[in-house]
């Protein structure tokens, strides 16, 4: 058989890696426990599937109008707008109406007892909780007791039921009969508190811009979710609807309460500037003519004022003139022309026909004075009434004319006097009466915008349409939307298998027996010599040629591992020892004796366990005389050493047990018996007790110089065996390294001390080996 002795050291993960081997091991060594919790976990959750019920899911979708456009019909503004329908969903205004229709305050243990709640109400007080109705066989009586027991109320069926707890509720009797004895149980919840599970429940959406409203409402009872989803889009399009007529309603009565206010105001407006106006009629203003006709033609007071005191100017201008004409005219300067550059004297017939007089009588003086002398009588009766119109006639007139213009520009003065008085009151009037027509006219403007916009809010109140209609109402589903049931089996079966995997890389951590080589060389520091697979065949008596093989080489690896690493330094002495019994290092020492003795090696396998050493029954030879003998000088070498079935192998028993041993072998004699036996054997083995039985194992290593320790599988206690190599550091003992003992090559840990099945040697005779118990 061939052997790959580059294998000998496995691998170990590189630092900071990950122990894959390590970790597949420890699921394959726990792989019932694993499988246990798997078990376990996943019929827990199909244990769990039976309280489950299977969800139903209906959904709805209401369309939502658009802001209205500017232009087009006269249409009523939106009340809600974007975002605000789905917050407008789930106001209790909503809510609260569906809760009270659909009775979703209640809840029963079997949807069947639904009908008994037909007639169920709440009274103003109640009280909620878990309550259990239950009829007598013969479906006479009943009972309602409460979810802890205590009876609340029993009765004949036909009376209400509930009362005292705040129910208003009288079940039919034939229903209640039906129910045959069975127990009814129902809950009780406040109206608002299933308003708020309404709305956990109830999923809406909606985009920024559009105008469907989705709806989706999810629960275990298909009618159940129907009923209350309809009645809750029948209910929110009610209430959206109430919401815009309320608001067209109040608008209209707020405008139609501002109209009339205003009208009011506009009637008293207008009073007002009647009264004024007919208060102030009779006084004159910037536009008040001084005679009736048309305006464009009849002077105003302004006007007329301004002409009179121009006409006063006038007068008193022709007043001084005459009166200058005359002074001139007493001093005999009489020019009719003077007279005629007067104005007013135009307009006086008496003065004006004096001087016409005098004109004539001049002319006729100035024709006689022609014809006649001076002294003639035509003559001077003409110079005679010349100088009477001149002198008399003229003056007096003239006189008159000046006192007619002294009375008239007396009287027009008192007459400019009295308007100046009546015009500086006509702004205050004038301001007055425009405040008053401004005020007037204000209201009345603003009583124009009222009315129109009354008849706009009354004409929308009229054409108000809802902004949301039902599009797509429930459809009661036929199959559960979501059965979680194998979801929560698949979910308890990884939960449970990851919990298992953990369980079993979690006790691999903590627990305390070698189980991996590189816990050998890592924690311990030790070279693995090899490894010896577990015989199973031996231990029931029954050979197997292919095992008995691998057993065989896994010794001849250790025997070339030990000669490589004892060097030529002499004969091999070692010392074999364990950290704890049952390790199986007896039975290493004598089939690895065994093997040196099958390659020419005069060995000696020597038991030193003086106090329970058994080699001397797995070879059949006698155990007194022995090593303990010998130190005592009762028997000579030649009678301590047997010979065995292999004449290269000799073995020297333990021989007597005393309690004072471990002293005989620290003795002189024990040396002197080493340098005896390295003078006769190439090889001594000795088998000694475990390390942490007393001091014989340290002793004897002490004796050989050398040590090899045996490491059994998921047996070997790490910590002791940490704690027995810090003594043997002390002592003048070289711990060449470790042999495994008890692997299953199956593992992965250990495949690389694996050999090749099949490829054994085709000799008549098997492989000899030492056949005793492993735990020695």
């Amino acid at each position: 058989m061939e052997i790959d002795y580059a294998m000998l050291q496995p691998p170990v993960a590189a630092e900071g890696g990950i122990p894959w081997r390590r970790y597949v091991a420890a699921l394959k060594r726990y792989k019932w426990l694993i499988l246990l919790v798997i078990m376990g976990g996943t019929g827990l959750g199909v244990l769990a599937t039976r309280f489950l019920k299977p969800e139903y899911s209906v959904q709805a979708t209401i369309w939502i109008e658009s802001p209205p456009t500017r232009g087009g019909p006269v249409r009523a503004e939106g009340v809600v707008e974007g975002a605000n329908w789905v917050e407008l969903l789930t106001t209790f205004t909503v809510l609260d109406s569906v809760v009270a229709k659909e009775k979703l305050f209640l809840t029963f243990g079997d949807n069947r007892d639904s009908v008994l709640f037909s007639d169920f109400r709440l009274m103003e007080r109640f009280r909620p909780g878990q309550y259990i109705m239950q009829t007598d066989p013969k479906g006479r009586t009943f009972s309602l007791k409460s979810s802890e027991g205590l009876l609340v109320q029993a009765g004949q069926v036909g009376e209400p039921v509930g009362a005292r707890l705040g129910f208003d509720w009288t079940p039919h009797a034939e229903q209640l009969a039906k129910t045959q004895g069975r127990k009814v149980k129902f809950g009780v919840t406040s109206p608002r508190d299933a308003s708020a599970a309404l709305r956990s429940q109830l999923v809406a959406s909606m985009q920024d811009d559009g105008n469907f409203l989705r709806l989706y409402l999810t629960g275990g009872n298909p009618a159940r979710l129907t009923g209350t989803m309809n009645t809750l889009i029948n209910q929110y399009v009610d209430v959206a609807a109430q919401l815009k007529k309320r608001k067209l309603s109040e608008l209209s009565r707020i405008l139609a309460q501002q109209l009339d206010t205003v009208s009011k105001q506009l009637r008293a407006a207008e009073s007002q500037l009647e009264g004024y106006r007919v208060a102030t009629i009779t006084q004159p203003s910037e536009l008040t003519g001084l005679t009736p006709g048309d305006r464009t033609t009849t002077p105003t007071v302004l006007n007329q004022y301004f002409e009179n005191k121009v006409q006063i100017e006038q007068l008193k201008h022709d007043r001084e003139a005459l009166e200058g004409v005359v002074k001139r005219a007493q001093a005999g300067d009489l020019a009719i022309d003077a007279y005629l550059t007067i104005p007013s004297v135009r307009t006086a017939p008496d003065l004006q026909k004096a001087l016409q007089e005098l004109s004539a009588a001049e002319a006729e003086l100035r024709t006689l004075q022609l014809r006649y002398t001076d002294e003639h009588k035509m003559v001077k009766d003409a110079q005679d009434r010349v100088a009477h119109i001149r002198n008399t006639s003229i003056p007096a007139y003239t006189t008159g004319l000046v006192n007619a213009l002294k009375t008239r520009e007396t009287d027009l003065r008192g007459r400019v006097n009295q308007a100046g008085g009546e015009i500086r009151s006509i702004p205050t009037r004038t301001i007055t009466e425009a405040r008053f027509r401004r005020d007037a006219e204000s209201i009345a403007k603003m009583q124009a915008e009222l009315q129109s916009s009354y008849e706009r809010a009354k004409l929308a109140e009229a054409s108000a349409i809802p902004d949301v209609r039902i599009l797509d109402p429930a459809v009661m589903p036929d199959k559960p939307t979501s059965n979680s049931a194998p979801r929560l089996i698949l979910m308890a079966f990884m939960a449970s298998t990851g919990l298992a995997l953990a369980l079993a890389i979690l006790l691999d951590m903590l627990d305390k027996r070698f189980r991996y080589p590189e816990q050998v060389t890592n924690e311990l520091g030790l070279s693995i010599f090899g490894a010896i697979p577990a015989i199973k065949n031996l231990k029931s008596g029954k050979e197997d040629l292919e095992e008995a093989s691998h057993v065989v080489e896994a010794f001849r690896t250790i025997r070339l591992n030990l000669v490589h690493s004892y060097g030529a330094a002499g004969p091999v002495l070692l010392t074999i020892s364990s950290p704890g019994p049952g390790d199986g290092k007896s039975l290493v020492c004598s089939n690895l004796a065994l093997s040196f003795a099958e390659a020419g090696y005069k060995t000696l396998l020597l038991d030193g366990d003086i106090r329970r050493g058994e080699l001397h029954r797995m070879f059949g030879a006698e155990r007194i005389p022995g090593l303990i003998d010998y130190l005592m000088k009762n028997a000579s070498l030649d009678q301590i050493v047997r010979g065995t079935t292999h004449k290269n192998l000799s073995l020297l028993p333990c021989g007597t047990r005393r309690h004072h041993g471990p002293e005989l072998l620290g003795s002189g004699a024990m040396s002197a018996l080493m340098a005896e036996l390295k003078q006769r054997y190439n090889v001594v083995i000795i088998d000694s007790p475990p390390l942490g039985a007393g001091i014989d194992p340290f002793v004897l290593g002490t004796a050989t110089g050398n040590m090899m320790l045996v490491l059994r599988s998921g047996e070997t206690n790490r910590q002791m065996a940490e704690a027995k190599i810090r003594l043997l550091d002390r002592l003048p003992i070289r711990v060449l390294g470790a042999v495994i003992n008890d692997i299953r090559t199956s593992e992965s840990s250990y495949q690389y001390y694996s050999y090749v099945y099949g490829y054994v040697s085709d000799e008549d005779t098997g492989p000899k080996l030492v056949q005793g118990p492993q735990d020695t």
